[in-house]
């Protein structure tokens, strides 16, 4: 009678053990099915801002290479603009005073000084031709394109 009695809560015990065990899975599975599930979601998050982070490194890449452009500049360009009553003459000397300075073409902007620039064609004597003329610059502005505003007066030689 103990043996069937020890049988009947032995067989409880088991039965229980057993169901105990298949709830617990139950309830484990579904937070293991859970817990994947924000696994999938954190790393597709993960590879979205990576791709954006490496198109933001991308984008700062180019800003920062332009920005070194920037800091750089150089002369790229010189416009000099000559007062003078004769078109054709004026020309000729626009392009005499364009060669004198064409030495500063792809110098850097901030290695150049002004006062120099100006005194490379100030109270210069330059010859087109059969005529002479003494230069006086106006004004000079030195970025990426020189500008300088000439005025140019005919030279007549004197004979000693």
């Amino acid at each position: 009678m103990i043996w069937a009695r020890f049988k009947t809560v032995l067989a409880g015990f088991v039965l229980g053990l057993m169901v105990g065990a298949a709830g617990l899975n139950l309830a484990a599975g579904r937070h293991l099915d859970q817990a994947e599930l924000k696994i999938r979601i954190l790393q597709s998050q993960l590879e979205d801002r990576t791709e954006q982070l490496s198109g933001m490194e991308k984008a700062l890449a180019d800003l920062e290479k332009k920005l070194a452009a920037r800091q750089r500049l150089v002369v790229s360009d010189i416009d000099v603009h000559v007062r003078y009553k004769d078109e054709y003459e004026r020309l000729e000397i626009e392009a005499a005073v364009k060669k004198l300075l064409k030495n500063l073409m792809t110098k850097e902007v901030k290695t150049l000084d002004p006062i120099l620039v100006t005194n490379i064609v100030d109270q210069r004597i330059i010859e087109t031709g059969k005529h002479k003329y003494l230069l006086t610059v106006k004004e000079t502005l030195v970025s990426e394109k020189i500008i300088m505003y000439v005025e140019a007066k005919e030279v007549k030689e004197q004979v000693l």
